[in-house]
């Protein structure tokens, strides 16, 4: 699936791919939002988690909700008591299982049996306000009855005050130094556990002879600890001196969503003025994200219960009883091509791509564009120099463009002296008033053209061939795509199906396909990879594999191809 994917990658994205060094905090972000129309269950979304294989898991008020981008599927709770059903936390073990916490207790997401089972029960029959994995199997459960230590399939439990129903061991947080020390933040204060021999060491807030000590959740950054509070905003603790002390105000004194990227951002959702990125070197607040009356591209909300950044760059926001929000392309992959001053594509429809070392020809439904870079050279065609603005095709043959047009027929570009001449000076259709949708080149050097009036095949210069639906098996209609694979094979496709070009035989056949096939539908764009796997890219419905036999063939759906879209880009 994995190299599938790549091929399909290569293919689609044709533009060049651009890492840009932009912080975070410094792009624009315009959210998408999703309720209960497309699909989710619940509007109130307290934990957001993403896996090892870019699925999105939402804890919600009833639910452990998968997303692939496309669809949700639902992980009902079972029980009668909703107030114990909200997800608080979830967690990904080895192998992608997925565990999940919530009021009642600790659960796994059996895929097989596609529900959730719990777990530990007979232990661990009440509230799981935290998990985290160490990356080597072992996970800590912090629960409102003290910690659990998972390992192998064992659990040992870790009471922090001997009283049990004391608040010191309803752990929020957890976060794993690399010194071997767990740092446990509860609501009665924060507490570091030595993994080596088990020592507990309890560190309170005191401030104006008052504990201010109950802590929702931590983040880390290097020896600093940051801790959420319900009331009294974001409190930093020092782990080398043991000091507390008021951190970067918010806006808002209630955290309930905290994590870090590791270097120097917090990201910190508040229930009440929304989501802000602080900088931990210049302790300020350096982006904010909020709803704002009569403001486009803002969130939806202020009442934030959960904020994700992934290790794309998007940026999820769950909300109280409004779903979820969520960034398309924050991670600055791709930008739009630009010749400056002369040439930007933004915001213009591209239909046509042709290009030769360092020039480039650009079709699109405004012109045609010539950009050599190298020697600066940069010339527009439009009407009245065209017959029409909407270029469908171009290839570079023997050293010029040939240019297709929609109802303004066939070109020749010259790129030595940036003219153009008709590919049929004498006026005859459809080269010089029809649709011209596709230039292909076979291993011949032969010159196929797919047009509104079949397909015509030139040699040097002279056409050896004009093949119709009255004189061969071409399917009626306009030929959208003519494809030569490695063994030679044309694919040819119009608007009501499929006919191959038998190069041995010379002719065009329609009655080699199995059932089963493609070969009824529209199809727009045909392409092999390096596993010499051909996909089919219909006019509507899902992307078709077949193998250059039509041996094995199969449909891959939408859903997957997302999913592996971004298992490739991870």
């Amino acid at each position: 699936m994995h190299n599938v994917m790549k091929n399909i990658l290569r293919f689609i994205f044709i533009l060049f791919l651009i890492f840009l060094s932009l912080p975070i905090f410094s792009r624009s972000y315009a959210f998408r939002g999703l309720s209960v129309t497309e699909g989710l269950s619940d509007l109130v979304v307290n934990v957001i988690y993403k896996d090892s294989l870019g699925y999105v898991w939402l804890g919600t008020g009833n639910s452990l909700e998968c997303f692939d981008g496309i669809h949700f599927k639902h992980y009902l709770i079972p029980g009668s008591d909703e107030k114990l059903k909200r997800v608080n936390v979830i967690a990904e073990m080895p192998g992608n299982e997925l565990w999940m916490g919530n009021g009642s207790g600790l659960w796994r997401v059996s895929k097989q049996k596609n529900s959730l089972e719990p777990i530990a029960r007979e232990t661990i029959g009440y509230a799981v306000r935290s998990l985290l994995h160490d990356g080597k199997g072992i996970l800590y459960i912090g629960t409102e009855r003290g910690l659990f230590i998972y390992k192998g399939g064992s659990l040992n439990q870790i009471m922090i005050d001997p009283n049990m129903l004391s608040a010191a061991n309803s752990i929020g947080g957890l976060n794993l130094g690399e010194d071997g020390i767990l740092w446990m933040a509860t609501e009665n204060g924060l507490y570091s556990l030595r993994l080596s021999d088990r020592k507990i060491e309890a560190y309170h807030n005191v401030m104006e002879e008052k504990h201010v000590c109950s802590f929702k959740n931590i983040a880390r950054i290097g020896s600093m600890l940051y801790l959420g509070t319900m009331g009294q905003g974001i409190i930093s603790f020092d782990t080398q001196t043991k000091e507390f002390a008021r951190f970067v105000d918010v806006g808002c004194n209630v955290i309930s969503s905290l994590s870090g990227d590791g270097k120097s951002l917090l990201y910190v959702g508040t229930d009440g003025n929304g989501v802000h990125f602080v900088s931990t070197d210049k302790k300020k607040v350096v982006r904010s994200m909020r709803h704002e009356t009569g403001k486009d591209e803002t969130l939806r909300s202020n009442s934030v219960y959960s904020v994700l950044v992934d290790k794309e760059g998007l940026i999820w926001v769950g909300f109280y009883q409004l779903g979820l929000d969520y960034t398309l392309y924050q991670s600055g992959l791709f930008s739009t091509y630009t010749y400056a001053p002369f040439f930007d594509s933004g915001d213009m429809p591209v239909r046509a791509l042709a290009i030769k070392g360092k020039e480039k020809l650009i079709g699109s439904r405004d012109g045609l564009f010539y950009i050599d870079e190298e020697n600066h050279r940069y010339k527009s065609f439009k009407v009245p120099l065209l017959r029409s603005n909407m270029i469908f095709s171009c290839l570079y043959y023997q050293n010029e463009y040939y240019i297709g047009t929609y109802g303004g027929g066939m070109y020749v570009l010259n790129p030595a002296t940036l003219t153009l001449r008709d590919f049929e000076p004498d006026g005859g259709m459809p080269f010089s008033k029809g649709h011209i949708f596709c230039i292909k080149q076979d291993r011949e050097n032969n010159l196929w053209i797919g047009t509104s009036l079949g397909i015509f095949c030139y040699k040097d210069g002279r056409q050896i061939a004009h093949y119709t639906s009255a004189n061969s098996k071409l399917p009626e209609g306009n030929v959208y795509e003519i494809y030569f694979d490695s063994t030679h094979k044309g694919w040819i496709c119009t608007e009501n199906g499929m006919c191959i070009w038998d190069p041995s035989a010379r002719t065009l056949k329609t009655d080699v396909f199995p059932e089963g096939f493609i070969h009824k539908e529209k199809i727009r764009v045909i392409y092999e990879d390096s596993n010499h796997d051909l996909y089919f890219f219909p006019d509507k419905g899902s992307l078709f594999i077949s193998d250059l036999s039509m041996t094995t063939f199969r449909r891959l759906q939408r859903e997957l191809l997302w999913m592996g879209m971004m298992v490739c880009l991870l």
